[in-house]
């Protein structure tokens, strides 16, 4: 029988430590995915605020581009001019000056088509403003003989439009008594473009 008990009692023990160690390791376990949780949740974090920032600041080098680039365009004219640089920053809002709308018939074969458009001036300033208006009608009656010589097919596409308003600014610019405002008149906008 004390055999019996010795060997109980070596059983017993056996599983004691055996549970002893699992809890031990267990611990060990818990820590370790802890720290792993930590050191993952800091890596994560770290990693999206570097990508963060990085596209910001990529996003605000794409939005100073088009500055950068109009910058040097304008470095580059005032080079060739001698006039002082201008920083596109400081540069005033541009000044809008509307037109009449203008109704031409148009070239074309057998049928009659007519364009009717307003087209609107974007200026560098009202200086320049006054300065169309002293030559408006000589300007309106170039543009009116301009889009009349125009047939719908040549209007139909984009880049038919573009052509158009680069067109106009060139008609524009040409009728002045003093130097054209070259710099002043910056673009040609269409409000209206109906062709029938």
């Amino acid at each position: 029988m004390a055999e019996a008990a010795q060997v109980a009692m070596e059983k017993a023990e056996v599983p004691t430590e055996e549970s002893a160690a699992p809890k031990v390791s267990r611990r060990k376990l818990i820590i370790i995915v802890a720290a792993a949780s930590l050191l993952l949740l800091a890596v994560g974090g770290s990693a999206a605020w570097f990508f963060m920032k990085a596209s910001s600041a990529h996003e605000s080098d794409d939005e100073d581009a088009p500055v950068a680039e109009a910058k040097s365009a304008a470095d580059a004219k005032g080079k060739g001019k001698g006039k002082a640089k201008e920083n596109v920053k400081d540069r005033k809002p541009s000044a809008f000056m509307n037109l009449d709308t203008f109704t031409v018939n148009l070239q074309s074969e057998g049928n009659d088509r007519f364009l009717q458009t307003t087209i609107v001036f974007e200026l560098s300033d009202e200086k320049t403003a006054e300065l169309i208006r002293t030559q408006m009608p000589i300007i309106r009656s170039r543009i009116l003989l301009l889009l009349s010589s125009k047939n719908p097919a040549e209007l139909n596409s984009l880049q038919g439009k573009d052509k158009l308003a680069e067109e106009i600014i060139t008609e524009a610019r040409k009728h002045f008594n003093s130097k054209p405002p070259d710099q002043g008149l910056l673009q040609v906008h269409f409000n209206a473009f109906v062709i029938q």
